[in-house]
């Protein structure tokens, strides 16, 4: 039995998919082995991270806070996580899973502007 070859609309959705288990498990692993190291470290420099996540919006705060490296995200005009503290105890493999979190993100919503 033969298949027809895969159209564009397959390899899109194909891509969709691929991308979006990557952002699940990167955002998983983002909760779990940064923003979990993360957080009680800031609390004992008399941070309150708070409870105003609902839909997981702090990973994703961290995740930018530590990838984007720019004066233009501090202190000062971003007030849901301590920005200067939180690059202070970010490791590089905090920037990797950051990495990861961002590139699965952004490849989701370009191949939705594709489709």
């Amino acid at each position: 039995m033969e298949h027809p070859p895969l159209s564009y609309d397959d390899w899109l959705k194909f891509f969709f998919l691929i991308a979006f288990v990557s952002a699940m498990v990167a955002w998983l692993f983002s909760a779990k082995f940064t923003m979990r190291r993360i957080e009680p470290e800031l609390k004992k420099q008399g941070f309150n991270c708070g409870s105003w996540d609902g839909p997981g919006f702090r990973v994703l705060s961290y995740a930018t806070i530590i990838l984007f490296q720019t004066k233009l995200l501090n202190d000062s005009n971003y007030p849901f996580v301590p920005v200067d503290a939180t690059r202070k105890l970010a490791t590089k493999k905090d920037w990797y899973i950051s990495l990861w979190l961002w590139c699965s993100l952004s490849g989701m919503l370009l191949l939705v502007f594709l489709y």
